[in-house]
């Protein structure tokens, strides 16, 4: 659960997700190499529904998420948390890479109003460069969408 306040006012949501995706090689690998386990996972075959169609996955999966793990509106705070549990296993995860799988970080940040967006210090720069795999961002303004709304609301729907 997400904490009422936070250090970072103008974010509603934030998480961070390790992917690791492989069509010859099924998540345990990955499970047994950093001897971590997943958060979730998903196999070639599985069947899930969107956009109310059932579809099945068409690569093997295996995810590290923050959401659940971190408390915090702060995408550092969940960035820290996968680098910490990742530390020491930066050559397990190349290796891995270099068998074939493709790894990134997803980050979702949500604003709140609009503006501020997320932002990384240096240092955890440096941390995130040491893994070696893409950092991309999935911006989102739910939190401005309800605000406009209200605010369309209090002056008469203009």
């Amino acid at each position: 659960m997400k904490p009422e306040t936070d250090d970072y006012p103008t974010c509603s949501e934030a998480y961070a997700t390790l992917r690791m995706y492989s069509r010859d090689q099924l998540p345990e690998v990955v499970t047994s190499t950093l001897q971590i386990e997943p958060t979730h996972t998903q196999k070639i075959g599985d069947r899930y529904e969107s956009s109310n169609t059932v579809r099945v996955k068409k690569v093997n999966g295996w995810f590290l998420c923050s959401e659940s793990s971190v408390s915090s509106f702060d995408l550092t705070n969940h960035l820290s948390y996968l680098l910490d549990r990742l530390g020491g296993k930066e050559d397990d995860l190349h290796s891995l890479i270099k068998q074939g799988w493709r790894a990134d970080i997803s980050c979702l940040w949500d604003s709140a109003y609009g503006h501020g967006g997320p932002t990384i210090k240096p240092e955890l720069m440096a941390r995130l460069a040491k893994l070696g795999v893409e950092l991309w961002f999935d911006i989102y303004f739910h939190g401005a969408y309800e605000l406009l709304k209200d605010e369309k609301e209090a002056f008469g729907g203009r």
